[in-house]
This record gives C-alpha cells, structure tokens and sequence, in this order.
C-alpha cells in the first residue's frame, strides 16, 4: 500500500516539497499488544471502525483506509458524564522488532467529565518494524481531556501517530507529545473546535539526530464561536536530521471572537540537518485573531558569550540548551509517575535544570 500522508489543508508551492510526506509498500500485518492500567471511572470497549462517527485526522484519508485493511479492532474507552477519572489511563505499546502493526484507538470525555491518557510507545534501541496508531477523541460539552504521548523507539522504526477528534461546547483538550527517539516519524493531529469556547492546547517536545526523520501536520479547524488554540514546539535537531512542521490554523466564517497562536522553536546543532517550517493562517472571519512565529537556528551570540565566560565550552553550552528545550516540555506533563519515567528515560534532564 502506497500512502499520502499528512497533507497540507491549503496547499503551497509543489516546489517546496512540503504539501505532504508519503510511504511506499505499507504492509500491516496484525495488532500490535497493549498493556492497559484502567481507572475505576473509566469504561473500556471493543468497536469496529464503523461504529465510530466520521472524524477527519491529521495523517489523511489513507491513515483510516490502513486501518481499515488492517481490519484491527478499535479499543474505545470513555468516561460517564460528569464523573472526574481519579487515575490515569495508561495504554503501553511495547512494539518488537519486525513487527508491522496497527493500532486503533477512541476516546471519548463524556459531558462535564474529565480523563487523562497516557500512551507510551516504546521498543529496544535496535529494534525494526513498523508501527501505525490512529487515536480519535470525542470531548463533550465542558469535559476535559489530556493527552500524553511519549516516543522512544529503535532507529530502524517507522512509526505513524494519527490523532482526529472534535471539541463541544466549553471542552477543552491538552495534547502532549514527546518524540524522544525513533527512525522515522510521521505525527498528524486534527482537532475540530466546534463547539462555543472550545479550546485546544498542544505541547510538542522533539529531539532528531541521525539519518532521522520527522514529518508533523498540525491542524487546528476552527467552527465554533469563541475557539482558541495554542500550539507550541520545540525541538533539537542534530547530524543530519530532517524535520517537517506544517502547522495550520483555520479560522473558519462563523468562528467570530476565536483566537488562534501557534510557535515554532528549533535548535539546529549541525550545519549538516535539515529544518522546514510552514506555519499557516487561513481566515473567512473578521473577528478573530491568529498569531504564528518561528525561532529556527543556532544559539544567539550574546547568550554564548555570556555562557563562556562563565567557564563553560560551546559544545557544553549547546547541550544544556539542547536538554532544556525537550525538558521545558516534560515539565508539563502533570501526571508524576509519567514525568519521572521520562526525565528518566532523559538522563535526569530536568532535575539538574532545577539545581
């Protein structure tokens, strides 16, 4: 199976070579294993790709055409209406190497509820395969979802993250990703604010070194009256790494009063990688406000200097930054047992910022 994947909303010069990433001889074979830590408040369930309404996703019409070869089931979980899960929702993926899985995910934050997921991916540093999870979401009217995912894979790994859902009335839904290690990357998010005050915040943690690969599409489709979004990545590119963020936000008629920001911060610590960043605004709506930047290069001279004369070498002082743009991240994670398994995972990174 050839696949097109995390195409651009609108898109741009065919010369630029950014309207989408692509595969050839996508081949699944299976399911890859979870291990599950349900809370109490938390309902589990088995579905089929067609009981799930029709959600767009950041990855694309051929991401759910995988899924639905694949013929894998669709592990739904969701939460009664206004009930607070006490715990978190743990769901390990502890891919092995040769594997080519699929992996289909629902989430649905019923009405005044609120959940917390978390979804590990994982395999040994040496580890090859394939690995594909779509994960959809539903948060209903002043629910709240978090989200967590963490990344850290074997360099031979082509992994696909997918993620679609929408937001109603008064929801809001917090996204963190981290992209820690892995061969090739490909992360597509889609979040429909549809309803009144829905909102959407996404935290975005990578580093890339290698012959390495990340590809992002970030859409966030403003409907709804009233709407906000902040996206917010940042990231440490090293030897020849090659990283693409699409970034879009749609301010679409009808979302009058919706405020939209999404930033961009990349560390390039090689000549050698590669960087493109499109950050896109498209508006059919006079009252709104959409706001979008990059910061993409090496250290800031001054800051350099400041830094030596205070006995530290260059390369040490690139590494510290390098470390505190993934940790800044991590420090948003919440759930303690999930930060503390990732500073782990790190070295210790943020510990030593805070001494």
């Amino acid at each position: 199976m050839n696949m097109t994947l995390n195409r651009l909303p609108s898109i741009t010069w065919y010369w630029l070579k950014m309207n989408n990433g692509s595969l050839e001889g996508v081949d699944p074979a299976g399911e890859a294993s979870v291990r599950e830590e349900i809370p109490e408040q938390v309902t589990a369930k088995t579905l089929g790709l067609e009981d799930l309404p029709e959600q767009a996703t950041g990855m694309g019409k051929d991401m759910t055409a995988l899924v639905r070869v694949s013929g894998v089931p669709v592990h739904g979980y969701e939460t009664a209406e206004h009930r607070q899960a006490d715990g978190v929702l743990r769901l390990d993926y502890p891919f092995e190497h040769g594997a080519r899985s699929v992996n289909a995910v629902s989430l649905r934050a019923a009405k005044d509820s609120s959940l917390t997921v978390v979804q590990d991916f994982s395999s040994a540093s040496d580890a090859e395969g394939f690995a594909a999870v779509q994960t959809r979401y539903l948060v209903e009217e002043g629910a709240v979802l978090k989200l967590i995912q963490i990344e850290r894979l074997g360099n031979g790994y082509t992994f696909l993250n997918d993620i679609g859902g929408r937001v109603e009335n008064s929801g809001r839904v917090e996204l963190i990703h981290l992209v820690l290690d892995g061969g090739h990357t490909y992360l597509g998010v889609q979040t429909d604010l549809t309803g009144y005050k829905s909102a959407l915040k996404a935290d975005i943690g990578y580093r890339v070194g290698g012959d390495h690969t990340l590809d992002i599409n970030y859409f966030a489709n403003h409907t709804g009256k009233k709407t906000t979004c902040d996206i917010n990545a940042k990231g440490v590119l090293r030897d020849h790494a090659r990283k693409v963020f699409r970034g879009t936000i749609d301010l679409k008629k009808g979302s009058s009063g919706s405020v939209g920001n999404e930033k961009e911060d990349v560390l390039m610590m090689d000549d050698t990688v590669r960087n493109q960043t499109l950050p896109v605004i498209l508006c059919t709506e006079e009252d709104v406000v959409g706001n979008h930047g990059a910061t993409i290069g090496r250290l800031d001279e001054s800051v350099l200097f400041y830094l030596q004369s205070r006995g530290m070498d260059r390369e040490a002082v690139y590494e510290m930054m390098a470390d505190a743009r993934v940790a800044s991240v991590v420090h948003l994670i919440e759930d303690e047992r999930t930060r503390a398994e990732a500073e782990r995972y790190l070295g210790g990174i943020s510990d030593s910022m805070e001494e």
